[in-house]
Order: C-alpha cells, then sequence, then structure tokens
C-alpha cells in the first residue's frame, strides 16, 4: 500500500465576481493531489506547500511576459526624462 503525501492546496476564484477578483483565495485544504475531491464550482486549487496564499488573499500566476513589458514600459520614460532634461541644458547654454 502507497501512503499519499499530504500537502496544504489554496482553492481560488476563477473568475472575477460581484464581491471578489480572480484568484482570490476562498479555502485552503490539505488534499493529497490524487484522492477523490474536486474544487467547487468556479474555483480551482494550486498546491501552496509555504502557505503563501492564505484565505482573503490572492492568487496570481507567474507571468513572465508581463514582467519584461512592465521593465521596458519603466525603463523608456526615464530615458525619455534624461534625454529633454539634456535638451533643456544645451539650450540654456546656447541662450546664455
Amino acid at each position: 500500500m502507497t501512503t499519499a503525501t499530504v500537502q496544504t492546496y489554496a482553492v481560488y476564484l476563477t473568475a472575477a465576481t460581484s464581491a471578489h477578483p480572480g484568484g482570490y483565495v476562498v479555502d485552503n485544504v490539505e488534499w493529497d493531489g490524487a484522492s477523490a475531491w474536486t474544487p467547487p464550482a468556479g474555483t480551482t486549487a494550486i498546491a501552496d506547500p509555504d502557505r503563501k496564499y492564505p484565505i482573503g488573499s490572492t492568487y496570481g500566476a507567474p507571468a513572465a511576459a508581463t514582467t519584461a513589458t512592465t521593465t521596458a514600459a519603466t525603463t523608456t520614460p526615464t530615458t525619455a526624462t534624461a534625454t529633454a532634461a539634456a535638451s533643456t541644458t544645451a539650450a540654456t547654454i546656447t541662450t546664455t
């Protein structure tokens, strides 16, 4: 007989409701990940052995593409600001 390892799973909403956003954690369960159990309709479960997602928190799947886009967008305005400042300084020197 094989013994299944039980761990904590966060159960979260798969879509926003009128009360909570998608990803909102509605329950934590102890489950082996294999025995017969199905999360309630409108939810799904993710293994959470470190308890990073307590009830009331929001689970968000990692999104590498979103992070790269955000970083690029943050870098671009900083460069544009530095360029504008350099142009202003050059114009001031020319005027003087």
